[in-house]
This record gives C-alpha cells, structure tokens and sequence, in this order.
C-alpha cells in the first residue's frame, strides 16, 4: 500500500490527476513517468484516468480516489473518454496545444510558497474545445504549450517551469472578455449536470457542436461566410447557434425556413444554403446517435419544404421516389407554362391561394396532383424537351441517334414532338441511388465524355446502367437532368472498353491515393515493395501495370500517403505532415531510393495517436 508522502502539494480547484501528478512528482524531484513508475504504476495509466493507477496517486497525496478523478478524463475504450459524466471522443480532449488561463495560473503560484511550475494547476474544463473563457476571470484561454506525444504533453510542471515567467510577469495575459450565453450553459452542465432546457436533454459534445454548426450557417442572413471571420473570433458562433437552439426544435426550424428564403432555388443545393450544418450531419456524423435528433430535425424540415425526387440526396441518403412537388419540378415534368400551371394548382385546391413563395419553393403532394397534371400534360418540342431534361443540343442528338430518347409523335408533315414525362422517367432512372459529387475528381466522367473517350455511343452506357452492369454512378451538386449524371470512367473502361484492363494504371491509383510522384509509385513497385499486375493496354497494344483491387488492398495495408493517413485520423494531411517531421519521421525509403511522400503504415500507427 502506498503512504502519504511527507513532500505533498494540495489538489486545486478543478485539477486534473495529470496535473497533480505531474506536480506531486516534480514536488519530490523526478518527472511524471519516472515517479509513477517508482510506485508501480505507468502516467499513461493516469492519462486514461485508470482507476487504480488514481488510486496509488491519491494516497499518496493524502486525498480521496474520488476527488482526484472529479475533474478528470476517464478512457471508456475505442478512442472515447467520458468528462463530468459527458462521452467525448478522444480526438476532442487530447489536443496537442494545452490551454489554459494565465491569471488562474498566477494566482495558484502566488498563493503558495512552491516554485511556479509545482503550484500551478491545469483545470480539467480547459481541455473541453467549446470552453473559451475563464469563468473565473472572464479572460479567454490562451495556448500554454504544443506538445504531440500525448504522455508527455500532460507532465505538466516540465512544460509550465519553461513559460512560468511570462506568466507571473502577465505577458501572455488577454484584455477582458465576458463570457456568453452559450459558455455560461456549457459552464452549468459541467458543473451541475443537465438543466430542464431542451438543448440539455441531448448530449452535452453534440449539442455544443451543433450550435456551432448552426452559428456558422447563420452567418449568412448578414450576408457573411466562414472565411470572414477571423479565427480567434469564431468561438463566437457557438454563441449566435445558441440563442436559436436554446428556444428548442420549433425555433431551430424557423431559423432553418429564414436561411431557406435567401435561396432562390433547392438547385442551389442544401450545402449551400446550410453551410456546414448539412455537410457535417449527413456525412461526418452521419451514423453518430448522439446527433440523430438534430439529423432529424434538419431532415423532417427539408423533406416537408423541399421538392426532392430520384437523384437528389437527403442526408446522405439517396431519394428514390418523389414526394412533394414543386410548381417549378411539375412544369418541367408536364410542359406548361409555370404561370398557367400555378393558377390552376391554386383553383384546384393542390396550393394554398395565400401562398407566397417563389415557384421553386411553392410545394404540394405529387401524388395528389397526379391525375390532374396526367390530364395537364402537353407535348413539346425538341428544344423545350432538351431544356428540361438539361442536355445540350449535341448530347440530345446523340441520344436520339442511339435510339435512347424518341419522340412521341413524329410524322413526315409536322416536326417531332417530345412527352416531357418520357425525359424526366429517362433522369430519374439514370440518378435512382446516385452518390452525391461535389465536384467530378479523380475518374469521374459525364456520361457523353466518357463515351466519347471510349469511341461509343452513350446508349450503350446507359444501357448498362439501366441494366444494372455499371454501379458507380454520381450525381454532380448544382446539376439537374441528364448534365448532372456522371459516371466512373474506369468501371465503365473495364466493363465496355475493347479488352479492358484489369484495375487502375499506375498514375489513376496515384492521384487517387494522393501519392505526388507516380514514379515514385512504379519505382516502389519494380524494388517489390507493394504488388502489381501486368497487363495489355488496349488503347497501345503495349504491357503495363496495373493496380487491381487486391493489389491496391495490398498497399493499403502496408503504406500510408498523406491523404489516407488524413482519412485515418481526422486531421489535416499537413498537420501530421508537421508533426512526423517534428519527430524527424521520413517517407519509405531503402538503399536510398526515393519513393515520394509514402510511409509505412506500422511506422505511424507506433508514433501517432490510434486512428479512428
């Protein structure tokens, strides 16, 4: 059993055991590693908040296990750390950059007779990002120290002993700023748990970032964006997402509708009208629980005011029947005129009279509406029919020549006359389950571009697709009909290309890994580090390599470029860039052959935080 040591210090308010530790080891002369290890216990057992490992180390501090840990991360496991009883990925909590408040920090070495670095204390509410003010001083916190190697980082007397003058001096002090609304919230639930508020009733992390979330979208009713807020000011936000979210869902949805109305048209795309809000809850938190309530919310909101139909998406997910029409979405489906086709909604009672919204936005049951608009349906001419399935006049043409579009009346006395209902069934089971793209990268190709790569008709590309042969298939955000529908330029080489090859050439594969250098790639190659399969071309004739799914699934196993190290870990490729050359880390190499910017995947699992 482990005594009370006679050398001790006092836990401060809201102390960290990383804190404590590190300053009970240097009150007893030795660093936190060495002292914890003297007790038979590791410091990374007190980093993940081991109970045990807190149990020697507040004995011998002469406190209890429980107030030691009060304040403290506790690893769950899976890269989670539970704080204040609230579940943080570990992402959140363990930043290389400790902050901190310098005045907190003055006043702890004042108030004791020990040296600066062994009197002050790291809070255990500073690592919490959403945090950006001292509730004590109302002095937003500052960066103390950057420290990547997450055991070292938390020694925290090593570190404060090198900055302790700057701080008793007030050198790193910030002019006053009071803290806000949403601070004073985030403060309430840290220290007394959950208050009555709806925002409270859902996780405290997911509730703090969709109020950013919020805050960076409405931005845009003062015409701003992101970009023009400067970085030490957009803590800000969460403030401004705040004052919406804490009136519950019903204000959360009208602040939703007023964003909507500075859009003249959903073809704008939901991104655009809820920056980031959208992009973040449809993609990166997509399959989160703790955000399914505002994933709802948003989703309930644009599946009510929205004209969504095949091809679009709907939070990640594709829309494959069309629900609510829009008097803009029936027009192009029938052919009459927007103006003659509203009046006639309003006196069948399929739109409210006192609807005031713009044809775009002006929305109604489509199934309801069906038989009426059946009845509406007028044929148009080639030129009308081209604009509403958006094709250009050459694509229509070849279309028609492929026999893949025909008219619905055609005789040798009248020119041809086109169903407009016949082009919108022809786009919608083109995009039926298309991905979203933001933009076309990589081997992404338009469906008459990438036929006429091929030297083919685009007929036999669309056959395969409606046949189900091609399976990538994309719908380009911003793009309607027939210009929005993209294709995977390989997929369709290699299942319509005369003898297509066996998987990606080598300069595909490199741009899609991010590798800079394809050379670099075949050099790797030829020494026998990661496989690949020759192959005839069938555009020279000639023997190359290629990178099938197996061999790809063998250099992913093996090496790391930056842009998969950066889907890895949720960072920035050259933030751990950065950080590898501050260990001095370099790419692969071997007998001093230079294979670009690839490294070995075993290398940067030892040196860096575990991937998500």
């Amino acid at each position: 059993m482990a005594k009370t040591l006679p050398l001790n210090i006092a836990l401060l308010w809201r102390e960290t055991a990383t804190s404590f530790t590190s300053r009970l080891a240097a009150r007893n002369g030795l660093s936190a590693p060495v002292f914890c290890r003297d007790f038979g216990i590791s410091f990374r057992g007190i980093v993940d908040g081991h109970p045990s490992a807190l149990r020697v180390i507040a004995e011998l501090g002469g406190i209890h296990p429980d107030e030691l840990a009060a304040w403290s991360p506790v690893s769950l496991g899976a890269g989670h750390f539970s704080f204040r009883g609230h579940v943080f990925h570990g992402m959140t909590l363990r930043n290389p950059v400790i902050r901190g408040c310098p005045v907190c920090l003055r006043e702890d070495a004042q108030n004791s007779e020990l040296p600066p670095e062994q009197a002050m204390a790291i809070r255990g509410h500073w690592s919490i990002p959403h945090v950006a003010t001292c509730v004590r001083h109302d002095r937003p916190l500052i960066s103390l120290y950057r420290e990547p190697h997450a055991t070292v980082r938390y020694d925290n007397a090593q570190h404060l002993a090198m900055i302790s003058t700057a701080i008793l001096r007030g050198e790193l002090d910030k002019p006053e700023e009071h803290s806000t609304s949403f601070e004073d919230w985030l403060e309430d639930r840290l220290s007394d748990g959950p208050g009555p508020d709806w925002l409270s009733s859902h996780p405290l992390h997911a509730a703090s970032v969709f109020c950013r979330l919020l805050g960076i979208s409405l931005l845009r009713l003062d015409g701003l964006r992101l970009d023009h807020i400067a970085a030490d000011s957009r803590h800000a936000l969460y403030a401004q997402g705040f004052e919406i979210a804490q009136g519950g869902e019903a204000e959360v949805r009208n602040a939703l509708i007023r964003l909507q109305k500075l859009i003249e048209t959903p073809q704008d795309g939901p991104k655009k009208i809820f920056p980031a809000l959208y992009d973040r809850l449809s993609h990166d938190y997509f399959d989160n629980p703790d955000y399914s309530a505002f994933r709802r919310i948003l989703r309930d909101h644009m599946a009510a005011t929205w004209s969504l139909g095949p091809g679009d998406e709907l939070l990640g997910e594709p829309v494959h029947e069309r629900r609510l029409h829009s008097v803009t979405t029936a027009s192009q489906e029938t052919g009459i005129d927007p103006r003659r086709l509203r009046k006639l909604l309003v006196a069948s009672g399929h739109l409210a009279q006192d609807c005031d919204l713009p044809d775009s936005w002006a929305i109604f049951e489509a199934a309801a509406a069906a038989p009426m608009l059946d009845d509406l349906t007028v044929l148009v001419p080639a030129t009308e029919f081209r604009d509403i399935i958006s094709a250009t006049r050459s694509q229509f043409d070849l279309l028609v020549a492929d026999d893949v579009l025909k008219p619905a009346l055609e005789t040798t006395d009248t020119k041809s006359v086109w169903d407009p209902r016949t082009g919108t069934a022809f786009t919608t089971a083109l995009l039926r389950g298309a991905v979203q793209l933001r933009q076309p990268q990589h081997s992404w190709e338009h469906i008459s571009k990438s036929a006429q790569r091929l030297k083919i008709g685009p007929g036999v590309i669309i056959r395969a697709i409606m046949d189900g042969r091609l399976h990538r298939i994309g719908h380009l955000e911003g793009r309607t009909g027939y210009s929005a529908v993209y294709v995977d330029h390989d997929e369709v080489a290699r299942l319509l290309g005369n003898e297509a090859p066996p998987g990606h050439s080598i300069e595909t594969f490199a741009r899609s890994v991010g590798a800079a250098s394809p050379a670099g790639l075949r050099r790797l190659i030829l020494d026998g580090h990661t496989p690949a399969t020759r192959a005839i071309n069938p555009g020279t004739n000639a023997k190359q390599f290629y990178i099938t799914t197996a061999d790809a699934e063998a250099f992913h196993a093996k090496f790391f470029t930056p842009r998969t190290m950066a889907n890895a870990y949720r960072r920035s490729w050259q933030s751990l860039l950065a950080e590898l050359d501050r260990k001095c880390v370099k790419p692969f190499t071997q007998d001093e052959r230079d294979y670009g910017r690839i490294f070995l995947r075993s290398t940067m699992i030892n040196l860096l935080d575990q991937p998500c």
